[in-house]
């Protein structure tokens, strides 16, 4: 559960959805589910589980718990899962990066 408690973390200090960085951190099977349905765009539980090698109670699960921590969405009238891609916030940059920038643009003569 340890994984999970991390992820969830992360899940709360930013909006929902997954970054690329976040695959890092899943176990391998989620990994290769998520890897395979970015390849792809959507898919269904038993074109998932053919895909990865997986059977399809397997990717279920998986698919449950990429669902619940917000790393999928899933489309009830097709059955099919798509990924949900996070938003990533701009870091702040100091106000002393500003000024130093700007003072060495100021020094400068063409």
């Amino acid at each position: 559960m340890g994984i999970f408690s991390s992820i969830s973390k992360k899940l709360e200090e930013r909006q929902e959805g997954i970054k690329p960085s976040d695959l890092l951190e899943l176990p391998k099977s989620m990994r290769t589910l998520m890897l395979t349905i970015n390849r792809v765009k959507t898919l269904d539980v038993e074109t998932a589980a053919a895909q990865i090698g997986q059977s399809a109670e397997e990717t279920q699960r998986d698919l449950d718990l990429l669902v619940e921590k917000g790393y999928l969405q899933y489309d009830p009238l097709a059955q099919q899962y798509r990924i949900r891609y996070g938003r990533t916030e701009p870091q702040n940059i100091p106000g002393s990066l500003w000024a130093a920038l700007d003072d060495k643009t100021k020094g400068t003569t063409d």
